[in-house]
């Protein structure tokens, strides 16, 4: 029914259809067929716009004053509707209603005395099966053409819906999708809870976001690996964690070193997060081997160039890792030639029904039983002796021409135990803890007989490597609904890492032929005590970390949403550092930071949605505010020449206000490379920044294949790196001298660029990936090669990766793995470059000038896996085993080079990566 016209209202239509000014083109375009219906889909669309797109499709005569639409948006879902009630669709929640006059025009008035048309929906996002709170849920609500995505504790709002029904469409990977229907009442707030069911994902390793339902772009900036991708058998011969990371696009883990580097940055520049609290250098067996157990994470997510203010102040980026509460009582177990793993599942009911779930996760490294070849082989030719360093080391020339190893494996130790829980002491409130301990320790002794010339000795050369960490984290979080409106999430929580290293050496002449294998043991022992008041190198590092956030979720309307945070931080951080090229000095310092952000959600239609973002953090050591503001623009389209696709355009500021470096080891062996240590800015040291800019693409021409596509540049204007230079000249400075930052950190700059390119196809039967990532990183390093801007020696300039799954059979499938990579620089051992070279220790390189790091080019890297991985369940019980060939093809491999002096001539020795080598591991699930 047309709505009652009051008398006042007559005289504004009869002025509105007598003034021609106001008339809309629609009111010569005729009057609409009788039964004709029209279909149209406005999602935050300006009212002007879609009142021309209503009267170009149905032919209407309507009448209204541009003053009237100024500034009003329609969201509107109209199919196969009448023409009548297609305009009613336009117009609710608009505060416009309509009159009809005699010659069938349609005018537009303002609503008078009006209910409330606005009512206010929140609800969570949980796993059917055990009630566990799923986050980064997709929500969608599909007549108001908007979305979200859920927090930590699987919330989600929406605030300002224009009353009545909405079909809500939940998407989550690893999940089925969920549809449910609400009913919005005028200002009333509707809560929901919807259930996902799990569904087994048949991609391997890595997880692709597709298109369905979903708004992609929200999943574009970031990369996320799994249960399935970090349980997965890796390089390293055991599941991984940091090489799962190492798999997604933009990420790259160097072989056969676990640390990851994002988008060109260095190891130092992104940060590790475990249930949002910072974990320091998370890596172990002398840095092969990731720090956390598969089993306990649920997912690991990569923030890239361009992340929002929420993930915080990091140059690179952000690995963000949870811990996995099923909530089912379940007992998980895993073995492989490295580690046993297990984890169990635990739910009780405490008084008032309130559930609480609990689980427990530990991995052991079992060295001790069994050494795996594999491994056997990588930490022995890790382990290999470079002569020119120890020749610096024992005061003496070294060659390898005369140098016979007799050394036994390393000893290994690793473990990590992991714990949490999960409480919901009311409907829509949940509390959230967890704490996490680790303990690594890698002892490498070696034993070498030199051949000395014109002789009947043999010098007896004895080393040992002896690196000890551990890693401690703990946090609580409270999250719940405020009303309809909004999230509030309180944390708090803190973590420490402690790590010792100490190099030895010594050397004797001894008569030829006493020591050979038989009797190694006898040389050890009697030189033991002397080898413990050798030369020694020593390093110890503490970090102790402390941290408090709050962070408020509100929902304005569908399509405006904000969040705010406030976070304060306490660094507490200690070292002592000396080995044979600099001088012994330590440094202890302590800083306070804090601050708040704001972001915010908007979407003014045109498929585009605006997030706009200020991060302000004041640094108490040098009591200034430090601003970064970003922004992301997201596209998203249903339809397009190659179908789906999704867009994002991401720039911004960002700073680190912690930051770690590494001092390369010094030892002629070095089988742990470097030693991290870290340190909050004082006042000597202003903090690094940098600025991104990243374009990203995801296209799926059909529900078979995917296509991602991304670039970054990053401006790198301030950079802060160990002066080496400095360092070295300070050698006659004295023991223990304490040093201010400012006089062995140096600031510098570079820039960072690339892309990559992902496709990957996906048949119930076949899975099939392709990678190729290309990378530009250069800086300056200061008072080093010229002052000139050079690679970083991370850098892989071209790497290219392929994955093949064939499902053989129900319960049998072949894995393949190759990848790829050429354009290495600084081929010689890092020592070289940092110590040799800066104190004119290496006169006579040959071709290699150690001051042109960049022309120093490693042989391309080549490795191809193959694998079967067998699958089956037998009532409760899940049974998977998996059997690789590691570097099947046998390639060498060539990590880096050291150089031989014999005479006048100068020659490489290369460090090899392990030849071909098998893996086996199996997991049960119960």
């Amino acid at each position: 029914m047309l709505p009652r016209i009051r008398p006042f209202a007559r005289l504004i239509v009869l002025l509105m259809v007598l003034c021609p000014v106001t008339a809309r083109p629609g009111d010569t375009m005729g009057q609409p067929r009788e039964g004709e219906a029209y279909s149209l889909v406005f999602r935050g669309t300006p009212l002007d716009q879609a009142l021309e797109a209503l009267v170009r499709l149905t032919r209407i005569d309507l009448v209204y004053s541009t003053e009237q639409v100024a500034g009003r948006r329609v969201y509107c879902t109209g199919r196969e509707l009448p023409a009548e009630a297609l305009l009613r669709c336009v117009l609710a929640g608009s505060g416009l209603d309509y009159v009809r006059s005699s010659s069938g025009a349609y005018v537009l008035i303002e609503a008078r005395n009006a209910p409330a048309l606005f009512g206010d929906l929140a609800g969570q996002v949980i796993d059917g099966e055990t009630g566990v709170p799923l986050p980064a849920a997709n929500v969608l609500l599909a007549e108001a053409a908007t979305g979200t995505t859920t927090n930590d504790a699987g919330f989600f709002s929406f605030a300002g819906l224009v009353s009545g029904p909405y079909r809500v469409v939940v998407t989550y990977v690893g999940y089925e999708t969920a549809r449910d229907s609400v009913w919005v009442a005028p200002g009333a707030r509707a809560r929901l809870q919807v259930r996902l069911r799990p569904r087994t994902v048949p991609m391997h390793p890595i997880v692709i976001d597709g298109l369905s339902q979903r708004l992609p772009s929200r999943m574009l900036g970031s990369g996320e690996a799994g249960p399935q991708a970090l349980a997965s058998v890796t390089f390293a011969g055991t599941p991984d964690v940091a090489r799962g990371a190492g798999r997604l696009p933009g990420v790259a883990a160097t072989q056969p070193l676990a640390d990851l580097h994002i988008q060109g940055g260095g190891g130092g520049e992104h940060l590790t997060r475990l249930d949002g609290i910072p974990v320091r250098h998370p890596v172990s067996l002398g840095r092969h081997l990731g720090a956390f157990s598969p089993l306990a994470l649920r997912r690991l997510v990569v923030h890239k160039a361009g992340f929002g203010v929420e993930h915080g102040s990091h140059l690179a980026g952000l690995v963000a890792a949870e811990h996995h509460v099923n909530g089912e009582h379940r007992l998980a177990v895993s073995l492989d030639p490295i580690s046993a793993n297990a984890r169990t599942h635990a739910r009780l009911t405490l008084p008032g029904k309130r559930p609480m779930d609990l689980m427990f996760a530990g991995r052991t490294g079992l060295w001790a039983q069994y050494q795996d070849p594999g491994v056997a082989a990588l930490l022995r030719r890790w382990n290999s002796v470079d002569p020119q360093l120890a020749g610096r080391w024992l005061g003496q020339p070294v060659t390898t021409r005369s140098f016979a190893v007799l050394h036994p494996l390393p000893d290994v130790a690793f473990s990590d135990l992991h714990a949490a829980l999960r409480l919901t002491p009311a409907a829509f409130h949940l509390i959230d803890a967890s704490a996490y301990h680790a303990r690594n320790r890698i002892r490498a002794d070696l034993t070498g007989l030199n051949r000395l010339e014109n002789t009947t000795e043999d010098r007896l050369i004895l080393t040992r490597d002896d690196y000890d960490w551990s890693n401690w984290m703990g946090q609580a979080r409270y999250s719940r609904l405020l009303g309809a409106h909004a999230v509030l999430t309180v944390q708090a929580g803190g973590s420490r890492h402690t790590s010792r290293y100490s190099y030895r050496a010594l050397q004797t002449n001894v008569l030829r032929g006493t020591y050979t294998d038989d009797n190694l043991e006898q040389a050890r022992n009697r030189f033991e005590e002397a080898l413990q008041t050798s030369y020694v190198t020593y390093e110890h590092n503490a970090i102790r970390e402390v941290t408090v956030r709050a962070v408020l979720s509100h929902s304005l309307a569908p399509s405006r949403q904000f969040e705010a945070g406030l976070f304060a931080s306490h660094t507490d951080s200690e070292f002592n550092l000396n080995n044979q090229f600099i001088p012994a000095f330590w440094y202890h310092g302590s800083a306070w930071t804090g601050g708040t952000y704001l972001k915010g959600t908007l979407a003014p239609g045109w498929h585009l949605t605006l997030e706009p973002g200020l991060r302000l953090t004041y640094a108490a050591r040098r009591r200034t505010v430090y601003a970064e503001p970003r922004l992301a623009l997201r596209y998203d389209r249903e339809t397009g020449p190659l179908g789906p696709y999704a867009l994002r355009l991401a720039a911004g500021l960002y700073r680190q206000f912690v930051n770690q470096f590494e001092l390369t080891s010094s030892g002629p062996t070095a089988a742990v490379p470097s030693v991290p240590f870290w340190l909050p800015i004082d006042r000597t040291l202003a903090p690094p920044r940098t600025y991104h800019l990243a374009a990203e693409a995801l296209l799926m021409p059909s529900t078979a294949w995917t296509i991602r596509v991304e670039g970054y540049y990053k401006a790198q204007p301030r950079l802060l790196t160990i002066d080496y230079a400095t360092l070295v000249k300070l050698l006659e400075a004295g023991p223990r001298t304490p040093l201010p930052q400012a006089t062995f950190i140096a600031s510098t700059h570079g820039r960072a660029f690339g892309g990559s390119l992902r496709v990957v196809y996906t048949t119930p039967r076949l899975t099939a990936g392709l990678d190729y990532a290309f990378s530009r990183a250069v800086r300056r390093y200061p008072g080093r090669f010229d002052d000139r801007l050079v690679p970083v020696p991370w850098n892989v300039p071209h790497r290219l990766t392929a994955d093949l799954k064939v499902s053989l059979s129900d319960h049998l499938s072949l894995h393949l793995t190759g990848e790829g990579a050429r354009g290495r620089r600084w081929a010689l051992r890092q020592a070289y470059y940092d110590y040799l070279a800066l104190g004119g220790l290496l006169p006579d390189a040959g071709p290699f000038d150690l001051d042109r790091p960049d022309d120093h080019r490693l042989p391309a890297y080549l490795r191809l896996d193959a694998g079967l991985a067998y699958t089956h369940t037998l009532g409760p019980v899940s049974l998977q085993a998996q059997f690789y060939l590691v570097n099947l093809t046998n390639h060498r491999n060539v990590y880096d080079q050291s150089l031989e002096t014999t005479g006048t001539t100068v020659r490489t020795v290369d460090r090899l990566l392990p030849g071909r080598y098998p893996v086996f591991a199996i997991h049960l699930d119960y």
